[in-house]
């Protein structure tokens, strides 16, 4: 190795360390964490992040001087909870207990992230809004064509709640291919896939898929044996199941809206 080199090692090296060692000597203080949090990411042991507003759902910690923790719950139309437990700061960690159980909470970039019971949380002092989809209008004069493809069932409205689709939030995925001749729906429910072909054709502005005279396919929440889909003007479809308009479900509902849609996103497919 020639001097210009172990020179250039050198000094990159030193850069490395120094780097480090600020890393390093940094130490999480009080001052760091004591104030109002908001917690506007939130996954149930999955991936996927979402608001909390997706379930009607606000949460708020207060971090208090002194090692006490105040967490508020709230729903929609419905009196907030709160939750007491304590805080302390060791070995430049954020612990929190609650119900005799610690666990340990992630400071990094101004923001704190608490899993526990399989729930993840994230912390920031500045609140977000939450803001529903507002669903694009539907097509005039949409064509087979215009149909056709891949498309991945991406969000679901249901008992007066927005929520992302996935089997952790909401029990099942599903999955759409369009097709001239066949369309396939894919039902991903407790861990198993099942899978119907369709037959389609158009009905207006709406295409209407049907799965074979006996075959069923659906989740535990609504019937896929007819979908009817409408093609948004911002790119979605929508299928809103049909309701069996029956005593009983009405009675249950209290006459409530309890109609459930799901909205689908089209997968751009690199051949």
């Amino acid at each position: 190795m020639n001097k210009k080199m172990r020179l250039w090692v050198a000094g990159t090296v030193g850069v490395l360390m120094t780097g480090l060692m600020s890393v390093n000597a940094y130490a999480l203080e009080e001052k760091d964490v004591i104030g109002t949090w908001y917690v506007n990411e939130l996954s149930m042991g999955g991936d996927i992040l979402f608001h909390p507003g997706v379930m009607g759902m606000e949460v708020t910690v207060d971090i208090k001087e002194g090692g006490q923790m105040e967490t508020i719950t709230s729903y929609s139309g419905e009196e907030p909870e709160a939750d007491q437990s304590e805080w302390k700061i060791e070995n430049d960690k954020l612990l929190m207990t609650y119900s005799d159980q610690t666990v340990e909470c992630e400071y990094a970039d101004g923001k704190i992230t608490i899993t526990a019971d399989g729930t993840t949380m994230i912390l920031s002092q500045e609140k977000e809004e939450y803001e529903p989809y507002v669903p694009g209008k539907p097509v005039e004069n949409p064509t087979m064509e215009d149909f056709k493809g891949e498309w991945i069932c991406t969000l679901m409205d249901a008992f007066g709640m927005q929520m992302p689709v996935n089997s952790e939030l909401t029990g099942f995925e599903m999955m759409l291919s369009i097709q001239e001749d066949k369309s396939e729906l894919i039902v991903i429910e407790s861990g198993e896939e099942g899978r119907a072909e369709l037959q389609g054709e158009m009905d207006g502005n709406i295409l209407v898929l049907k799965t074979a005279a006996g075959d069923e396919a659906g989740t535990m929440l609504f019937s896929c044996d007819t979908m009817r889909l409408s093609l948004l003007d911002d790119g979605k479809l929508c299928f809103e199941p049909e309701s069996d308009g029956s005593e009983e479900e009405t009675s249950e509902t209290d006459g409530e809206d309890f109609s459930v849609k799901t909205y689908f996103d089209k997968i751009d497919v690199v051949e």
